[in-house]
């Protein structure tokens, strides 16, 4: 016990030695490291065929398969930054010759799974890196309407679009386009193409996917309801109209997305 009480004692001294002046406090060792995260960004594509189609009435949704009777959807196989990714055809029924005009709506679309039914639609999509912005979506009616041998052809006729309405993806919070023409005429005249959405450059909208449905049925949210039926109409002259051969007519209406001019240097 002795040896012990003497180690401590001496212990206490030789410290004692060691300190000198005032004492300085103990610096804290650091509380805090950094790691760091690192990405790289490419630029993406959207569109191709295992894209689906936003139902513009539940944008939330996606619509299932169009059933055998209905129109028929179109994807583009072709992906891009900037690309129109989904059309849907015009099946105007029959028509009867007459001195008089003659129109008929397109039917509506129509799936596979439950009851519902959809207006005509367009649907496209930018990714576009680097903070660029801006684009139109054009439509023409690029090839009127003409038998298969191209001799018959419904000179003269019109396809007019109405009750435009434009939808987001749910999760796509960018401004929507502010500029959309809800209603509008295709003619057969020559560079005829109509502007129907513009996105502006200069506000950064339209980024992400949209789609625009002409026509919305009874149990739409939003836009006007009950118009899925009536809002795509074929028009041929009387002129035409009175002296149509008998026969399968086949027109084309082209859907074009175009970036906006870049500024000048």
């Amino acid at each position: 016990m002795k040896a012990r009480s003497l180690c401590a004692t001496t212990l206490v001294a030789i410290l004692g030695v060691t300190v000198v002046g005032t004492a300085s406090p103990v610096s804290a060792a650091p509380t805090e490291l950094d790691s760091t995260g690192n990405v790289t960004v490419e630029e993406g594509t959207a569109g191709g065929g295992e894209q689906g189609t936003i139902d513009p009435e539940h944008p939330d949704q996606t619509l299932p398969t169009p059933d055998p009777d209905s129109p028929g959807e179109n994807t583009n196989p072709d992906t891009g930054s900037l690309v129109i990714e989904k059309t849907t055809n015009l099946d105007f029924g029959t028509i009867k010759t007459s001195a008089n005009a003659v129109t008929s709506f397109a039917k509506p679309m129509s799936f596979e799974t439950g009851a519902k039914v959809r207006g005509a639609y367009v649907q496209w999509a930018d990714v576009r890196a680097g903070g660029t912005y801006g684009y139109t979506v054009t439509a023409q009616l690029s090839s009127q309407f003409k038998d298969s041998t191209g001799t018959n052809v419904l000179t003269g006729s019109t396809i007019d679009f109405s009750n435009g309405m434009i939808a987001a993806q749910s999760d796509n919070t960018n401004p929507i386009p502010s500029s959309a023409q809800t209603a509008f005429q295709l003619t057969e005249a020559a560079n005829d193409a109509k502007t129907i959405v513009t996105a502006s450059k200069d506000q950064k909208e339209g980024k992400g996917r949209f789609i625009m449905e002409f026509g919305q049925s009874e149990d739409s949210p939003t836009g006007t309801k009950g118009t899925d039926a009536n809002s795509v109409k074929l028009t041929v002259p009387a002129a035409t109209a009175s002296n149509m051969a008998v026969t399968d007519y086949t027109a084309t209406v082209t859907w074009k997305i175009t970036a906006a001019p870049s500024a000048e240097v």
